[in-house]
């Protein structure tokens, strides 16, 4: 057993089999365990990294940094994966209503089948195209033809496709003209289309407030907020007050006070560290809410972590350089 199957046997089979589904959607013809041992060690080396120049240079305790490092490594390429199989379900979807009507005219025309589905196998069907053709061989070769026609549906990442051939496939047990069938399939896909889309474009309003929202109004606020935080901290150090006052008026708040219990003085590197986890937290919960909006599904939203995440990041450390800039003086003033 090779370093990398050693590796994915600590994982649970459930997490080994959803690699080895998306692996199978984009045509990954690579052993599902030894790519995931893979991510897992090269994971591993890239969070061990990350972790300890942050520390070195930032002081940032690596526990942190290891932690997220890693699940967002080993995240991202499963996200990635995944995205490139429903990108190409979603253009199949696209395509599969043309692709009917196109068999459909074809074994009008007095075709078989099997040679329909090869002769309707154009480019620009893309993963469809490949499908039809196997699914036509497959006919050629003696395979039963609900056989061969429910087998397009399993290397394509498409709900719309898996049940339009369950249907067909039903409606030719049924006894139904193949043709017929076709046509109304295709017309019930391109209704169904239109109405999705025209539902997106209702609701992205919501889309939009929710990204400026996540990208710019949070950002904002702690931005704001952590530097006022930091010029109160400079103010209150220069009260003449002995030790004594300073840990009893500062460290004890009035709930701590009513239990007894005392409390940690607010620093400014505690409120940007605090606004850096609620910015991390906030922009995943948003980019998922964008996805169940949008189509319906959380991890359609994994693709907009990365964008809302950098422009907040990047919005929060500008304000708080442009804001001690522009308020240094009047600090110094004070």
């Amino acid at each position: 057993m090779g370093l990398y199957r050693r590796m994915a046997a600590v994982l649970p089979m459930r997490l080994i089999n959803a690699f080895k589904r998306e692996m199978h959607y984009v045509g990954m013809h690579v052993d599902e365990n030894r790519f995931v041992g893979f991510v897992i060690l090269f994971g591993i080396g890239i969070a061990a990294a990350a972790s300890i120049n942050l520390h070195l240079f930032l002081n940032v305790p690596w526990y942190y940094t290891f932690g997220l490092v890693f699940a967002g490594f080993a995240g991202g390429i499963y996200f990635w994966i995944s995205q490139t199989a429903q990108n190409q379900g979603a253009q199949v979807e696209r395509m599969l209503p043309d692709a009917l009507e196109l068999v459909a005219s074809n074994i009008k025309a007095g075709l078989t089948t099997e040679r329909s589905l090869f002769t309707s196998a154009r480019p620009e069907f893309g993963a469809l195209s490949v499908e039809l053709k196997e699914a036509s061989k497959r006919i050629l070769s003696g395979e039963r033809t609900d056989d061969s026609l429910l087998g397009i549906a399993k290397n394509i990442k498409s709900e719309i496709l898996e049940r339009t051939i369950w249907l067909l496939v039903q409606g030719i047990k049924s006894g139904g003209q193949i043709a017929d069938l076709l046509l109304q399939l295709g017309s019930d896909i391109r209704e169904e289309i239109a109405m999705r889309d025209e539902i997106k474009s209702n609701i992205s309003m919501y889309v939009l407030l929710i990204f400026f929202a996540a990208a710019f109004g949070a950002p904002m606020l702690f931005g704001i907020s952590s530097v006022i935080v930091g010029i109160l901290v400079e103010q209150t150090e220069g009260i003449n007050l002995n030790p004594e006052q300073i840990e009893q008026y500062s460290q004890m708040s009035p709930v701590g006070r009513f239990f007894g219990v005392p409390t940690v003085a607010i620093t400014e590197d505690f409120v940007v560290f605090y606004a850096l986890i609620t910015l991390i937290v906030t922009c995943a919960f948003a980019a998922f809410t964008m996805g169940v909006i949008n189509a319906g599904k959380e991890a359609d939203g994994a693709k907009f972590v990365p964008i809302i995440l950098g422009i907040a990041l990047a919005l929060f450390f500008v304000i708080r350089i442009v804001l001690k800039e522009a308020l240094g003086g009047i600090t110094t003033v004070l």
